[in-house]
């Protein structure tokens, strides 16, 4: 999920409250018990799991601003 530099550009000054927990990267860590991440190849094969996961939950919140025609259709601050 790059953001474009444009949108960096353009939204810089934009202050958006309330837009959701950033949970990129915690997504197993806070569902998953702490003990099947204690096995360090069993970590690695959960990280890149999560990456998969994290992309799909995105896109799930995409479906929000595609039907919403008032946003960009990259929006990614609706929660």
């Amino acid at each position: 999920m790059k953001q474009s530099l444009y949108d960096k550009a353009n939204n810089r000054l934009t202050h958006v409250k309330n837009t959701g927990y950033d949970y990129e990267g915690h997504i197993f860590e806070k569902t998953m018990s702490p003990y099947l991440f204690a096995d360090p190849n069993r970590r690695d094969i959960l990280n890149s799991y999560e990456k998969i996961i994290f992309f799909l939950v995105e896109k799930v919140k995409m479906i929000k601003t595609f039907y919403n025609y008032t946003v960009p259709k990259d929006y990614r601050n609706l929660n």
